[in-house]
């Protein structure tokens, strides 16, 4: 199992007078932003498999999913063994889209002391994702709910809904913007980027990257949103931003090539614009670039 990290660290000044995080902090990702400016300067002087793994905890409490990604690889070059790190690989891989490793890895831990609930949720997505229906279907009926926290099953239903159906009909099921910490946020911005009003869009997409800035999903609805109002200079910063936490998937090197299309013109454009795209995106409300 990895090494305890720091049995002796505790919440207190040091030598610097800067506070340093209590252990119990960093595993949960409380103050992330904190967390990785302390677990950098440690891993300056004396790099390992367990600050990295601690890093990805908490760049996933970011939404830093790429960043997370690339800790996660680190941790697992110096102990590719340790079930912890697998776990959370799998989930980090996930959130890049490469459900092929993220569901061979979680399928290693299926037999360790890690396995859970949450473990098989994840294979469940994951199969679903890469629409191997049958095998979805078959984990989520392994999956006793009693042992899952509230936020975890409602993401069960919502899972058990899109097995049964698709994304749109998650969406259409949403009453409001789900939480920006839920997967869920993820659908609402999807499947509403043609529906929702766009001057209501523009104001939840900020809302959520005030939150999250570090989020490449919520870049990536809002530079869609920009090349949507033909805010091309601005649409690409926002890419440029992603391309520096998130690796080139084949979805958004789809997305970038109808980047490159929309700004060269070359893409359909509709006969007239809503009062509502109209009254979006004025010039001096672009505080996300």
């Amino acid at each position: 199992m990895f090494a305890v990290f720091f049995v002796s660290c505790q919440s207190s000044p040091d030598s610097k007078g800067e506070n340093i995080p209590n252990q119990q902090a960093i595993m949960a990702g409380q103050k992330a932003e904190t967390n990785v400016q302390f677990l950098t300067k440690q891993m300056e002087e004396q790099p390992s498999a367990n600050l990295y793994y601690l890093r990805a905890k908490n760049y996933l409490a970011l939404h830093a999913y790429g960043l997370a990604d690339q800790d996660m690889e680190n941790a697992l070059r110096d102990n590719p063994g340790e079930p912890a790190y697998l776990a959370l690989s799998a989930k980090t891989k996930q959130f890049v889209e490469d459900y092929t490793t993220s569901i061979d890895r979680a399928k290693l831990t299926e037999t360790s002391v890690l396995t859970n609930g949450q473990n098989t949720l994840l294979l469940a997505q994951n199969y679903l994702a890469t629409k191997q229906m049958s095998l979805g279907r078959f984990y989520l009926k392994k999956i006793d709910e009693s042992l899952l926290s509230t936020f975890d099953r409602s993401l069960l239903k919502a899972v058990k809904d899109y097995g049964a159906s698709d994304s749109l009909r998650l969406f259409t099921l949403m009453n409001s913007k789900p939480s920006d910490d839920s997967p869920l946020v993820y659908v609402y911005y999807e499947q509403g980027f043609s529906s929702i009003p766009s001057l209501r869009y523009q104001q939840e997409i900020l809302s959520s990257l005030k939150n999250y800035p570090m989020d490449p999903y919520f870049l990536r609805y809002w530079a869609r949103f920009l090349v949507k109002m033909k805010k091309y200079d601005q649409a690409a910063l926002v890419y440029k931003q992603v391309l520096k936490v998130f690796p080139k998937t084949k979805s958004f090197k789809t997305e970038l090539v109808y980047f490159d299309l929309a700004k060269q013109g070359l893409l359909p454009t509709k006969s007239s614009e809503s009062l509502t795209d109209s009254l979006a995106v004025s010039a001096d409300s672009l505080s996300q670039n």
